[in-house]
């Protein structure tokens, strides 16, 4: 599998780029300040121009090639396509594009309701109560949506915050893809869902509840998501039923998605043990899992292979992907470099899968031309799923 070459830059791309040089060469923080402002002055109107690719085409070459000059447009990217000032009655409001996640687990469909106006009540009741601080301006995106039916580029992002964040000052606007448009066409057995709101507060003031809180300020969102699992819950259960479901903390949007994206690793594992339990009509420790460290040119993930304890046949595999930032700039050369490993095994374990074979050896993708993705089995080798004749039929999709 070769490496996809970096997007070709326009140029047009060009003066974004070098204000980015430049305040990395910065050597103080009032310099530091005059190329932010530009930066900002730049992107803000490639949002408005709704020119879609130019930042992440930026990104895709600074990849390899300048990862300090990457970040510092990462940063600024995220930063003004998730936040604005807005003008109300003469007051200045700061507004935070605000994702609000429920990671879900099911043998059936998980749904994607419209949330009605009562619902939508007892949602901004409870994140008043419990989530926004006291002079928070609310405003809520009428429908749970998927991580595929949510904005995927940093103008779509920008579009969607402004919109919503109007909405929060009467403004007559909607998101950028209506609410009777949204489809979700792959079926898995867990997920992650999203409702979508603006905070907005007076300027310098703050915008979430653990920013009030008496005490250590660092202990707050913790503090916050128990007190938001146990309250809001039962709505998310009434939403959503027929799934197990664990809440994150709702958040900054591209935060609140990395976060759930790191859950849905745990939620798969679960619902993968409770499915396979159900089909083959017996308890989890009649399976095995084998665990391994896959790597090929482009990818690095963990491959979790289920299999019967006699048999070295693949039934069912879960993808755990590896986050940069658990990897502590570590080379992983065995999976026991690997930090998260032992939680893992832990939540396998968790989940009542008693026989763990954990595979020492880089498994090579780099010849894998399949396009499902293969799993290990006990004897280290990677396999297609083959999933034998039982009652009821397999999901056949894999996280």
């Amino acid at each position: 599998m070769n490496r996809k070459k970096p997007a070709s830059l326009h140029a047009s791309d060009q003066p974004l780029l070098d204000l980015c040089l430049a305040l990395k060469q910065s050597g103080c923080i009032i310099e530091d300040r005059y190329w932010e402002n530009l930066i900002q002055t730049s992107l803000l109107d490639i949002f408005r121009q709704n020119r879609k690719k130019t930042v992440e085409r930026l990104l895709d070459h600074l990849s390899d090639s300048d990862s300090e000059t990457h970040d510092i447009l990462l940063e600024h990217a995220e930063t003004l396509s998730e936040s604005c000032e807005w003008v109300h009655d003469g007051v200045i409001y700061d507004c935070v594009f605000v994702a609000i996640p429920a990671i879900a687990w099911t043998r059936f469909d998980i749904p994607l309701p419209i949330l009605d106006s009562s619902t939508l009540q007892t949602l901004g009741t409870l994140l008043t109560q419990h989530i926004a601080a006291s002079d928070v301006r609310m405003a809520i995106h009428p429908q749970i949506l998927s991580v595929d039916q949510m904005p995927r580029s940093f103008t779509g992002v920008f579009q969607w915050m402004m919109a919503i964040t109007g909405k929060a000052f009467g403004a007559q606007t909607r998101s950028g893809v209506p609410v009777d448009d949204l489809s979700e066409d792959m079926r898995l057995m867990s997920d992650s869902r999203f409702v979508l709101a603006a905070f907005c507060t007076p300027k310098g003031q703050a915008v979430f509840r653990w920013q009030q809180a008496p005490g250590q300020f660092s202990e707050q969102r913790q503090i916050c998501l128990d007190t938001w699992r146990t309250v809001a819950t039962p709505l998310f259960q009434k939403l959503l039923p027929a799934c197990g479901i664990e809440l994150m903390l709702p958040d900054a949007f591209y935060i609140a998605n990395r976060q759930a994206d790191k859950r849905i690793r745990f939620a798969a594992i679960t619902a993968a043990t409770q499915w396979l339990q159900t089909v083959f009509n017996t308890t989890a420790d009649a399976f095995r899992a084998t665990v391994a460290l896959y790597q090929d040119d482009t990818l690095r993930e963990i491959r979790i292979g289920f299999t019967l304890l006699q048999s070295h046949e693949v039934i069912y595999g879960c993808l755990w992907p590896v986050f940069p930032d658990e990897t502590e700039d570590q080379q992983l050369d065995t999976i026991n470099d690997f930090a998260q490993l032992n939680t893992l095994l832990e939540h396998l374990q968790n989940n009542g899968i008693r026989h763990i074979t954990c595979l020492k050896e880089v498994l090579d993708g780099s010849g894998d031309v399949s396009e499902e993705p293969l799993f290990p089995n006990p004897a280290g080798e990677l396999m297609p799923v083959m999933m034998p004749d039982v009652s009821e039929d397999p999901i056949g999709r894999f996280h």
